[in-house]
């Protein structure tokens, strides 16, 4: 089978993208380190690469992907799938110029939509359903209404791009994939990157049948849902997926300060009847990292030693604060101690599973463990994949990771029940 690519801006995209593709039953690693592109995964269908660019200024990230880009290139990958945050954060824009750049590309297909997410794209704007409602409910939103839109995808593209940035309405995707081809030919000779709205899974479908008719060089842009339905738009061939099959306690390690993220921990602790461990955040920032660890290592040496869950969380999901204090350099320490907790973990308890939330806790994580790639294996919940870690001391180890602001309240508890069932019974994911 041909290799492909996804490029994405931190980890917790690079999972929940590749995921898709190891849905549909084809070897996917998840590269921790841009650094490791040619080193490893050599053997699998779908390289997803965390380019860590997410907090760069954008000429940096350019500069980052547009490097990333070539080598993918010289190393025959046939097709890249340029991932884009669900809300539009980090530097869209001129990422996707340095993957067009490098590739050489004429057109770029962008569809951010994530309707298992609730993220749709009316008339271009991004918005995000509220509560149980429905995306088909959410369509009857007045396309352009300030209230509802999170932002123009159109005009923040435009923003950071040299590229004229163009836009294909939702009638236009719903007229059948015949009439969406031909409306997609046309606007490419005013546009070289035309945003598509979508709003919920027939319309991803139905640009998938469009993307069908066009060649290798035009570059496919979104989030993990349209990633979903790339097998579909590329003729893409399955192969089978990976065993789930180690046993003892699952260790949460909760990083994201994301009121989402707040919610899910704290109903996962309420029903499992597992204490969390606080992280007390201001002993890592004014510099006393070290005897943090120590006590946090301490106190989960006193808990039940035959429980089946343990909870390390940062104190802000507790607390009311102000998350735009906290500077990325005070993120990354952060997201240093916990990757160093976990590692000393896996010397004093038997973990059998990771569950990981937040992209920086994710990569430091993963980096203290040293671990080369994630293999991808399924996606739990929409946007929260599975899979497990290739290298390091935490070899074959399955990880869940889940950006912050991802799932509904009961996602870890479900997660959690996932996990246990699946290391009680032994059973083969399928």
């Amino acid at each position: 089978m041909e290799q492909i690519s996804i490029i994405a801006d931190d980890l917790t995209g690079a999972n929940d993208t590749g995921v898709q593709f190891c849905q549909h039953g084809f070897r996917t690693m998840v590269i921790i380190d841009a650094a490791n592109v040619e080193r490893v995964g050599q053997d699998k269908d779908v390289w997803a690469i965390n380019t860590d660019t997410r907090h760069l200024a954008a000429p940096e990230a350019y500069q980052r992907v547009y490097e990333i880009t070539l080598k993918l290139k010289k190393a025959a990958i046939s097709r890249v799938y340029k991932k884009i945050d669900s809300t539009l954060r980090g530097h869209p824009g001129a990422e996707l110029e340095a993957v067009m750049d490098a590739w050489q590309a004429d057109l770029a297909l962008v569809v951010p939509a994530f309707p298992a997410n609730r993220r749709l794209v009316v008339d271009g704007h991004l918005l995000i359903s509220e509560g149980t409602e429905t995306a088909a409910a959410s369509v009857s939103l007045t396309p352009g209404d300030a209230r509802a839109a999170l932002c123009h995808i159109p005009t923040v593209l435009q923003g950071e791009m040299g590229r004229r940035v163009g836009q294909i309405n939702l009638a236009t995707v719903r007229q059948g994939v015949k009439e969406l081809v031909a409306a997609l030919e046309a606007a490419r000779t005013n546009s070289q990157v035309l945003v598509l709205d979508a709003a919920d899974e027939e319309d991803l479908r139905n640009i998938a049948r469009a993307i069908s008719h066009f060649q290798r060089d035009v570059i496919v842009a979104g989030a993990a849902g349209m990633a979903a339905h790339l097998p579909l738009a590329w003729n893409l061939k399955p192969v089978p997926n990976n065993p789930l099959n180690k046993k003892g306690a699952i260790l949460l390690v909760a990083g994201s300060r994301n009121p989402v993220t707040a919610a899910q921990v704290q109903r996962l602790a309420e029903v499992s009847a597992c204490q969390a461990v606080k992280v007390e955040t201001e002993a890592i920032l004014t510099g006393e990292p070290a005897v943090e660890i120590e006590r946090v290592l301490q106190e989960v040496t006193t808990q039940d030693a035959g429980a089946g869950l343990i909870i390390i969380a940062v104190d802000s999901l507790f607390q009311t604060i102000d998350r735009d204090k906290v500077s990325n350099k005070g993120s990354k320490a952060i997201a240093l101690a916990l990757g160093t907790i976990t590692s000393r973990l896996l010397n004093m308890r038997r973990i059998s599973a990771l569950v990981v939330t937040g992209g920086d806790t994710a990569v430091h994580v993963c980096r203290a463990l040293e671990a080369r790639g994630i293999n991808l294996a399924a996606d739990l919940l929409p946007g929260i994949p599975l899979g497990y870690l290739e290298g390091g001391r935490g070899d074959g180890l399955p990880i869940v990771t889940k950006a912050g602001g991802f799932g509904s309240p009961d996602s870890l508890i479900k997660v959690n029940e996932f996990l246990q069932q699946r290391m009680k019974s032994e059973m083969e994911l399928v």
